[in-house]
């Protein structure tokens, strides 16, 4: 408005004394207000301001310009619109509509002694046109600012969802290199630790557990975490409050719960948790237990916390059934699988450490070595499947003969030998009578060829007793083992 009357005054306006002061008046507060909207921009202080005084300005400015312009005729009248629209959009319904209402009133009372009644048709209508043109536009900007405020709600919502979506993200891939790392570990232990460091450290859980059931169908924690106590070692799980795990176990399925403080088919680890999540350790169809997270405010876990679980618990079930085939078959390296006792290849490494051993440390080392009398002939009577309940039977027997320290392993066919550390020869030779004495009272049940007695032949030799290198040790127990065959077999010799 300031400008307009300013280009007026400049190139229609008489530049009478009066008008000169009222052409610098404007033209200074022109000035004023272009400084204040330069500091509003700079945001020095709410822009809303600048228009605020920019309007009250105008309310001022008008009715003089009008005033000095023909009043009735002037068409600075015209300079209300947009007063008036600046108002609707900037300021409140009520305040807009108080500017409105001063407007009129402003301009009523500059035409009043004007108004004749051939002109009230006109000012009506210019009045109308005013209010009119408030109205609509008061209705456009309070429709944008909903609109508006809708909008940056949508964007504040697409804003978090994009936030939660990026974390999720995050934390996705931080569990799949995680549970990748699990397919390297080959012992069940270390398995069971990075499980639970995972649902502790990378998924947060306030309480977290590992339960297995066990071939009895009893349930027992493998692994629990809750309040602030670690255990590792297994524990068997409350007879009272299992039927959820043990459903949970039988369908296969995982399970959310938003609250479980009034539950009785299930114990908390926590008696602070509410929310209670478990996912089932499925390998191959078959499920081999749990895994639980607790947490301790309610409705905690959602679908995307049972992906994340399920994802974990996968990768660990896979990893347990690794390592327990890892485990299988470094037995199977180790042991015999008929008599289930060390095999040959681990008695020659076994005999190597101990020679090693009883050299450094001035120990003694006995060795015994057991042939069955007359195998050859059982086998051919009765058959190799006769034979080999016999080995598995009198391997039986040895092994309730010896003490836990010695070494007991199957040499080759019907022969086995035992590693005793530490021992001298008269305690080797107390083992080697107990064990032939046990067999040869014991009656073998073979199945079709009835009640079996059977008889064995040992050999016994001890370092240093024997006076021999400790490299000779094996040489020098078969040895004693063959004179006891020649000498009518059923004995114990020593050499």
């Amino acid at each position: 408005m300031a400008l307009v009357g300013i280009a007026w005054f400049t190139f229609y306006g008489e530049l009478t004394d009066t008008n000169k002061t009222i052409f610098y008046l404007i033209l200074g507060t022109y000035a004023v207000h272009l400084l204040v909207f330069y500091a509003a921009v700079k945001e020095k202080f709410d822009i809303k301001l600048a228009y605020l005084s920019a309007i009250f300005y105008d309310l001022i400015l008008i009715p003089l310009m009008i005033q000095h312009t023909g009043e009735y005729n002037s068409s600075f009248y015209l300079m209300y619109y947009l007063t008036i629209s600046v108002a609707a959009y900037v300021l409140s319904f009520w305040f807009a509509t108080t500017i409105a209402l001063v407007a009129t009133v402003s301009y009523m009372a500059i035409i009043f002694g004007e108004i004749y009644v051939e002109r009230i048709f006109d000012i009506a209508m210019r009045l109308g046109f005013i209010w009119a043109y408030y109205l609509a536009i008061s209705y456009a900007s309070d429709h944008l600012r909903k609109n508006e405020k809708r909008l940056l709600k949508l964007f504040d919502t697409l804003n978090l969802r994009t936030s939660e979506l990026e974390k999720s993200q995050a934390q996705l891939h931080t569990i799949y290199e995680n549970s990748r790392a699990l397919a390297s570990l080959l012992d069940s232990e270390s398995v069971v630790r990075e499980v639970m460091r995972i649902m502790g450290e990378v998924l947060g859980y306030d309480s977290a557990a590992i339960i297995f059931r066990d071939r009895s169908g009893k349930l027992y924690f493998r692994a629990r975490s809750a309040d602030g106590e670690n255990s590792h070692h297994p524990r068997p799980c409350p007879v009272e409050g299992t039927e959820l795990v043990t459903k949970i176990i039988e369908l296969g399925e995982p399970a959310c719960l938003k609250n479980i403080y009034s539950r009785f088919d299930y114990k908390p680890l926590s008696a602070q948790s509410r929310s209670l999540m478990l996912v089932p350790l499925a390998s191959h169809g078959i499920t081999m237990g749990v895994l639980v997270a607790e947490a301790v405010d309610e409705n905690r876990f959602h679908d995307k916390d049972i992906q994340m679980l399920t994802i974990v618990a996968r990768s660990a079930a896979l990893a347990l059934e690794n390592a327990e085939l890892h485990r299988r078959t470094e037995e199977l390296t180790v042991n015999d699988e008929l008599t289930e006792t060390f095999n040959y290849r681990y008695f020659v490494q076994k005999l190597q450490e101990e020679k090693r051993r009883a050299v450094r440390y001035n120990l003694p080392l006995s060795l015994i070595m057991v042939d069955i009398d007359w195998f050859k002939k059982l086998n051919d009577s009765y058959g190799h499947e006769v034979g080999n309940l016999v080995l598995k039977r009198l391997s039986d027997i040895i092994k309730k003969c010896i003490r836990d320290v010695d070494v007991f392993c199957r040499y080759g066919g019907e022969e086995f030998v035992i590693i005793l550390p530490q021992t001298p020869q008269v305690e080797a030779t107390q083992i080697a009578e107990r064990i032939r004495g046990q067999i040869e009272k014991t009656k073998i049940d073979a199945a079709k060829a009835g009640q079996l007695k059977v008889t064995v032949s040992v050999g016994v030799t001890s370092f240093p007793e024997n006076g021999k290198s400790q490299d000779d040790l094996l040489a020098v127990a078969d040895q004693a083992l063959y004179r006891a065959k020649g000498e009518g077999r059923n004995l114990v010799c020593i050499i």
